[in-house]
């Protein structure tokens, strides 16, 4: 490992020593540092495992001179802490009262609990009350960092077209405990290189940068931490202070007492994504946030603000977008330079190239040679292409413009942009998709899965309903356990009625369905055990279970799965109204 592992181990130790009687399971911890403090940053990664081992939760703002969500958060939770029952108490209790009358739940006050430690960066350490812990950096060194630089900057320049009036927000991922780390530890302690250059570089580019982390949910089912929980209903109710509705209107009174005006967001987002989720968003999934018209709900203010053009939603709210968002996983550095610093307006080409095949194309026609496991054997009904009622996406200049062109225009809607890093893709949702096809590279679930070559993930689709007839059982296991989960929360959704029941219809319609087919492009992707890389994998392609792209097709979760096309030796091809043939593969290799 090219870390000083002796010395992350040591430095773990050291703040599991200095917070052992500070904090206890389920306690906050809320950490404060200014972007400019490098060994602040850096020592997030043993501090926020020794948070996570000890039981508690961790949430980080990295900051670039002062934070709204922050100072609003702390006069919350100052004013939920008091006593006297003055008129601006008053106004909190009556919205958190409105709150928990509709829910019939005392949980929601829980989530303005004031975090049970505050350490903010010092010039000797994170200070807190009563307590100093010094900097912890000897496990750091830099690797490749003029390479993560010059990446930084491609993906901001080509990749979102950041403009100098724009703000932008970066996730990060924090160190979880041993038993949750099934990647390799390297690989989150490269995502804090990743993260950071991408900050600095987006810092000389446009008008404010801020960072954030917190500790992630190894379930769907388990709740955000409480001041993510918090931080969200504020920023969606702000947004939605307008509507009448008891909670609403009690959140326009106690906005301007907590300062949610001051609240600006994010014009583009950028995340790195480990293992996990995010967790249940209490207020969204109990009570959702209204459309302006009120004839549709979204289930949490990221959604809102995205307003992907898949999404029912964006179609009834007339509100424009107000962000565009990109992610990616927890690479290791040379994988993302290679991937990533590429000239994405000449992989559009090619990409060019194959949407105007598929779009001409009546039937889709996907065949491979006989591997262990079966045989890949597809075809698919593109009429939907045809008809121009639906759109061939291209993955490549990601989230630049703002808004999709195609996808806006074919659907209708004011719809924002969401993409991937490394980018690369030709990628439409099947309506009528009939055949078997061979997994046997990396699937997504909560993370990226290996497919071994000798116990493939062997998948029949009949009209576009798949089912799996094998693999390997511990994917089967964590596949099965994302959709017990999704159903679950689709469930809940249904009963709190947080989502119009149409919605829900459209998550159980789906929910068994291939959302996504895709031809890999990114010509500096390589074969590896990451699947945002190896879905772009020039020559490959992946098949997605679960939600699709288009508004009408989608449910709580989308797993993508690679196929080896060279490995297969696959042929894709497509035949027009006049069945004229048209070659995008043949054996393995592409012939655009």
């Amino acid at each position: 490992m090219r870390y000083n592992k002796k010395a992350l181990d040591g430095a773990v130790a050291y703040y599991k020593k200095e917070l052992s009687n500070e904090l206890g399971k389920k306690s906050a911890v809320l950490i404060e540092l200014q972007l400019k403090n490098s060994r602040a940053f850096f020592s997030l990664a043993p501090l926020s495992r020794a948070i996570h081992e000890l039981g508690a939760d961790a949430n980080v703002f990295v900051l670039d001179g002062k934070s709204e969500m922050l100072g609003t958060l702390r006069r919350t939770w100052a004013l939920f802490q008091k006593r006297e029952q003055g008129a601006d108490t008053k106004t909190l209790g009556a919205f958190i009262g409105s709150v928990q009358k509709k829910t019939k739940s005392k949980q929601f006050a829980k989530i303005f609990e004031a975090p049970n430690l505050e350490l903010t960066a010092s010039p000797k350490g994170f200070k807190g009350k009563g307590i100093l812990l010094q900097y912890q950096t000897k496990w750091f060194k830099k690797f490749m960092w003029s390479q993560l630089n010059q990446t930084a900057k491609r993906i901001l320049t080509q990749g979102y077209g950041i403009k100098k009036s724009e703000r932008m927000s970066i996730g990060f991922e924090l160190l979880p405990k041993k038993k949750d780390l099934e990647l390799p530890l390297q690989d989150y302690l490269d995502s804090f290189s990743i993260a950071y250059s991408f900050a600095l570089q987006a810092k000389r580019m446009c008008k404010k940068v801020a960072m954030g982390a917190d500790t992630a949910r190894m379930s769907q089912l388990e709740a955000m931490d409480r001041i993510s929980d918090l931080s969200a209903t504020i920023s969606g109710c702000e947004y939605e202070k307008k509507i009448s509705e008891p909670w609403f209107e009690e959140f326009k009174k106690l906005s301007p007492i907590i300062g949610a005006g001051k609240l600006k967001l994010s014009d583009a987002s950028f995340a790195v994504h480990g293992k996990g989720y995010g967790g249940k968003h209490f207020f969204g999934l109990r009570i959702g946030y209204p459309t302006p018209n009120k004839k549709s709900r979204w289930q949490s203010p990221g959604q809102m603000f995205l307003k992907p053009w898949w999404l029912d939603q964006t179609k009834i709210d007339s509100r424009p977008a107000k962000r565009r968002h990109a992610i990616t996983e927890t690479l290791p550095i040379e994988n993302y330079v290679r991937t990533c610093n590429i000239d994405y307006y000449e992989m559009r080409k090619r990409d060019d190239e194959i949407r105007n095949i598929l779009k001409k194309c009546k039937k889709l026609y996907v065949k491979g040679k006989k591997v262990k496991g079966g045989q890949t054997n597809l075809v698919l009904d593109m009429t939907h292409i045809l008809e121009k009622k639906s759109p061939v996406l291209a993955s490549d200049i990601e989230v630049n413009p703002s808004t999709p062109g195609e996808a806006s225009s074919i659907f209708k809607v004011k719809a924002g942009r969401y993409g991937n890093f490394p980018g690369g893709e030709v990628f439409l949702t099947p309506h009528k998709m009939d055949g078997v096809f061979v997994g046997d590279v990396v699937i997504a679930i909560d993370q990226s899965y290996i497919i071994g070559h000798n116990n493939p993930l062997v998948v029949r689709v009949k009209n576009g309903h798949y089912k799996i007839v094998s693999g390997p059982k511990k994917i089967l296991n964590a596949f099965n356990k994302r959709k017990k989960e999704a159903r679950n929360i689709i469930s809940q959704l249904e009963r709190h009625k947080s989502v119009p029941a149409k919605i829900i219809q459209t998550y159980k319609r789906n929910f068994d369905r291939v959302g996504e087919f895709a031809v890999n492009t990114n010509p500096k992707a390589r074969l590896s055990r990451y699947l945002i890389e190896t879905e772009k994998l020039a020559r490959m392609m992946h098949i997605a279970l679960g939600s699709g792209y288009e508004p009408g097709r989608e449910t709580l979760y989308h797993c993508d799965i690679v196929l080896n096309n060279p490995r297969q030796k696959m042929n894709i091809w497509g035949t027009d109204l006049k069945g004229k043939e048209h070659w995008i593969i043949k054996n393995g290799k592409f012939v655009v």
